[in-house]
């Protein structure tokens, strides 16, 4: 499996299913958008949850924390581990996000582009009720969700239960590939701190670096 198709699954995961067009997506402007949904979905800040993506024929299956703004999500895959780290409060507020790999003590840190936050205020953000569906015997609000970021439209269809305190339950996304990511066992207490930050024995590693490392 390629070092970038690995990079992309913690950032689908961690940021919204709209990294899952990677580079060629929305981009920041886009993921930011859809936290900014997210927020106004359900007043719950912090939680963890385990989710479970289907991506081109295979499933992964992680753990996802979230204290506030900060995103920490786990994966283990093909007997390799990450975490991918999301702060937008890190570089004094300019945010940063960090791809951990826990075997080699090692990270890649991404900064976010100094324009995101105006990109995802420019987005467009479209929501279509669906009406009423069940997810594996759970009752839903089922949307059409179409978020338009430098004239490229993602749209994905998601269920919410009131269950989860109306957070998501499932998210699907047809284009350029077929995206469906389940959210499961919502914990609703707040994540220890500790867990948004870097581990002091770890080193900085470029792409070139890690790519080397795989």
């Amino acid at each position: 499996m390629q070092i970038r198709w690995w990079l992309t699954v913690g950032m689908v995961l961690a940021g919204g299913v709209l990294w899952a067009q990677g580079p060629r997506g929305g981009g920041m402007g886009a993921s930011a958008a859809w936290m900014k949904y997210q927020d106004k979905l359900s007043p719950v800040k912090d939680y963890t949850v385990t989710t479970v993506m289907e991506v081109e024929g295979q499933a992964v299956t992680s753990k996802m924390f979230k204290l506030g703004q900060k995103v920490r999500m786990e994966i283990a895959m093909q007997g390799m581990q990450s975490v991918t780290l999301l702060d937008p409060e890190a570089d004094g507020g300019k945010g940063a996000s960090y791809v951990l790999m826990p075997m080699m003590k090692t990270y890649m840190k991404m900064p976010v582009p100094p324009d995101a936050a105006a990109k995802a205020d420019d987005a467009d953000v479209k929501i279509e009720e669906l009406g009423k569906e069940d997810v594996d015997g759970v009752a839903c609000s089922k949307r059409r969700v179409t978020i338009t970021d430098n004239g490229r439209a993602m749209v994905m269809t998601l269920w919410s239960s009131p269950k989860a305190k109306d957070m998501p339950v499932k998210m699907e996304m047809t284009e350029p590939t077929r995206v469906v990511i389940k959210f499961k066992d919502y914990d609703f207490t707040k994540p220890a701190a500790d867990l948004f930050t870097l581990p002091a024995d770890y080193k900085a590693m470029d792409m070139g670096g890690m790519m080397m490392g795989r």
